[in-house]
């Protein structure tokens, strides 16, 4: 009777567990940070599939001053064309959606911030080419921004005049502001609140319920984070430049290898950055402009005058090189540390790439000496046969020598004295008989 209630026990258990199993619902929550370029793309894209896959919707918890332009608007289509509701939650306290980030707030299904959280200030910014400071973009590119963010509030039923204002005025609220000018749904604490909260929400005429839900939290590798970095215009563009002074110096040193491949890898490196955020040409006159400038520094030394126009010249050559539309949702703060990066880099290269290379043309202009006696010691080897006349190998150089005994080709030799650009050798075994 005994073991019966035990197996009775057993299946109830098993068929209740998988019963719990099968009616469970699962929302996926993925956190994303730091700046929007082509890594975050690609973080958006496996959370979505993730969550089409077996779940009821899908949680971002979003920190970001903003990003590159494009990556927004690919962002936005993944969103738009989710097959599972996507919530975009400005979380956790103390963090901010501007810029790229508050188009793709306003781009979600459901849009809510945690306490203390700003979103706006998304007017769209551009590098000034003559003072290297951002400035607001032209009126055409601010319509432009403005119309987008406008179609994306009516789309999710928010206010588009304040979303416009986002744009135009560079306007930003805070969580309480937000909710009360109707440019986000919800307030909440944390993911479990709410999911509270958007429980009984209709999306597109279709109500959520959510009960006996399961939280799947989802993991990013390196590299999303790595490829964000490469997509970054200030680190491609410095990439880019120091990979042209590695090939330049390696190629001016023959024999040692390292620069050139340090710069080759540079360069393959900031072209996979460039070639998805777009290349200005401008900026690429600029910098070959400024690398003729400090080869001639090398070759001519002027105590100065080009080794400053080449500082100048990369300075806004580094700047000019990302494509400006890229740009035009990139954080405030983040103009401020691509011009003083450029400026430190520009210095830091120019002075040593010059320093290096007037010492590597120098010692190229060197001639060997031919001196009485400069090579009497030396060790070399005979590249003839030697029959009192024949010619050696000596520090690099070939030269004619002289014997007193007969010495066949390819054996080691040494000088024992020196007649203009004679020398007078003879072979290592025997020196020791002598």
């Amino acid at each position: 009777m005994m073991k019966k209630f035990i197996i009775f026990m057993i299946l109830f258990l098993s068929i209740n567990t998988l019963v719990n199993a099968v009616n469970s619902q699962k929302i996926y929550v993925a956190k994303i940070e730091g700046m929007i370029g082509r890594g975050t793309e690609n973080q958006f894209e496996k959370a979505i599939n993730t969550a089409e896959k077996d779940g009821i919707a899908l949680i971002i918890m979003l920190d970001t001053n903003g990003g590159l332009a494009n990556s927004m608007e690919n962002i936005i289509k993944k969103i738009e064309n989710a097959k599972v509701p996507v919530i975009i939650y400005v979380a956790p306290s103390g963090a901010n959606a501007f810029s790229a980030g508050t188009f793709i707030l306003m781009a979600s299904d459901i849009a809510a911030m945690a306490n203390a959280t700003v979103i706006g200030a998304c007017q769209p910014r551009l590098i000034n080419p003559a003072t290297g400071l951002p400035e607001k973009a032209d009126e055409k590119e601010i319509n432009a921004y403005a119309a987008l963010i406008k179609s994306l509030a009516l789309a999710h039923g928010r206010n588009a005049t304040m979303a416009e204002k986002f744009v135009r005025n560079n306007t930003a609220l805070n969580e309480k502001e937000a909710l009360e000018a109707n440019v986000i749904e919800y307030i909440a604490n944390d993911v479990e609140e709410l999911i509270k909260k958007i429980n009984g929400t209709y999306i597109n005429s279709n109500k959520i319920i959510i009960k006996n839900v399961k939280i799947e939290y989802i993991k990013w590798g390196i590299r999303d984070k790595f490829i964000n970095y490469l997509s970054d215009p200030q680190i491609a563009s410095l990439l880019l430049i120091i990979g042209l002074f590695g090939l330049i110096f390696g190629f001016m040193t023959p024999g040692f290898h390292l620069p050139e491949t340090i710069g080759a890898i540079c360069i393959i490196l900031s072209l996979y950055g460039l070639s998805y955020i777009g290349i200005n040409v401008t900026g690429i006159l600029l910098i070959s402009l400024a690398i003729i400038f400090f080869i001639i520094e090398a070759l001519t030394p002027t105590f100065g005058f080009w080794t400053t126009a080449a500082i100048i010249t990369l300075i806004f050559g580094i700047m000019l090189i990302p494509a400006g539309e890229a740009m035009h949702e990139m954080p405030l703060s983040w103009f401020t540390t691509f011009r003083i990066a450029s400026l430190v880099i520009a210095i830091f290269l120019t002075i040593f790439f010059s320093y290096a290379l007037a010492k590597a043309i120098k010692a190229r202009k060197v001639k060997p000496k031919i001196g009485e006696g400069d090579l009497v010691g030396e060790k070399g080897i005979a590249i003839t046969d030697i029959k009192r006349k024949g010619q050696v190998k000596v520090k690099g150089e070939i030269w004619q020598a002289e014997a007193e005994e007969e010495i066949n080709k390819g054996e080691e030799i040494i000088v024992v004295g020196q007649n203009r650009l004679v020398l007078k050798v003879r072979r290592v075994e025997s020196e020791g008989n002598k």
